[in-house]
């Protein structure tokens, strides 16, 4: 499909998720501007336009948007309603045949079932104001698509990774087991999903030319359910190299007035499973990559490029756990 006089407008760039975005887009044929707030240098080819500013302020937006036209707008930097509400109100939005909001899997309440974009949403606490921030700009648009039929599509994540995480995540499982370092994870039954971030950007292009999904919020994520102790195996697999699995209990972080295994563990210990079945019946494109190849493609990044930084807080964290085991 020739995509070179389509043009896009990616807000954010050059982190992890923007970042894939724009790269994918631009090896598609498509025309790419981006909009960040210029802190971080572009270190890769094709972007016509680096528009810098923060999108929080009007000024900046309208000073960086408001003589251009897109043909879509793929919103990664989004985090609150105001963030989407000024943008739509600074855009040029006659040409627009598609918004992609990148929301999340947070915006749920609390469930220990696989979840359907049925299933009710509102304040999570395993999520915090980013899960009820991301949800109140999802009602502003759903509004805005019922009263204007402005052409949006929303998508929920669960964990999100891959090459060019900026989250000391998979960097961290692989630090640890390159230098033969025992991790700690939490006790229990706790299963979770992955979504690749090739898989993503796909997906999320896919929904472009999906009438189907305008006005429309999806699920996204590999269906694979995936438990902690499987997560790090897979990592030592792909690392080639064995470590100790450390379980720590809730009374054991109640001895060490640790609140939450996100102190010590990259995730957070809740349950978060998503159902895809919106994402199939309507044609778009349904992530592929198992966490054992998405995992091997992240170590080979690690290898190449390590460059992530550290959660120092949680290496201390970390380093009490053992200790004290």
């Amino acid at each position: 499909m020739e995509h070179n006089n389509l043009e896009i407008l990616v807000m954010g760039g050059t982190e992890f998720v923007g970042k894939a975005v724009a790269k994918y887009l631009i090896a598609q044929g498509y025309t790419v501007d981006i909009f960040t707030r210029g802190l971080k240098h572009v270190d890769y080819d094709g972007v016509r336009n680096h528009i810098k500013g923060d999108r929080k302020l009007i000024d900046d937006l309208e000073k960086g948007l408001a003589d251009k036209q897109y043909d879509f707008v793929i919103d990664i930097s989004a985090y609150t309603k105001e963030d989407v509400e000024n943008l739509i109100s600074v855009l040029d939005i006659s040409r627009i045949k598609r918004y992609v909001f990148c929301s999340s899997g947070g915006v749920y309440i609390p469930s220990d079932e696989i979840v359907s974009e049925e299933y009710s949403r509102g304040e999570n606490p395993n999520w915090g104001a980013y899960g009820l921030n991301k949800k109140e700009a999802e009602d502003y648009l759903f509004d805005l698509y019922e009263k204007e039929k402005f052409p949006c599509t929303m998508f929920r994540p669960t964990y999100i990774y891959g090459e060019g995480n900026n989250l000391y995540r998979e960097s961290y499982l692989f630090d640890r087991i390159t230098n033969g370092l025992d991790i700690p994870i939490p006790e229990g039954s706790t299963t979770t999903q992955f979504i690749h971030i090739n898989d993503l950007v796909k997906t999320f292009e896919s929904a472009l030319y999906c009438d189907a999904a305008i006005g429309q919020a999806y699920n996204i994520t590999h269906p694979d359910i995936i438990s902690w102790q499987h997560l790090v195996e897979t990592a030592m697999e792909t690392a080639d190299n064995k470590i100790e699995i450390v379980k720590v209990s809730k009374s054991f972080m109640d001895k060490l007035n640790i609140k939450i295994s996100r102190e010590f563990f990259p995730f957070r210990d809740v349950t978060y499973m998503l159902d895809i079945q919106k994402l199939k019946a309507h044609g778009l494109h349904i992530p592929t990559i198992g966490i054992m190849e998405g995992l091997e493609k992240s170590y080979r990044w690690y290898c190449d490029k390590n460059h992530v930084n550290k959660d120092l807080r949680m290496i201390k964290k970390i380093e009490l756990v053992l200790e004290q085991k």
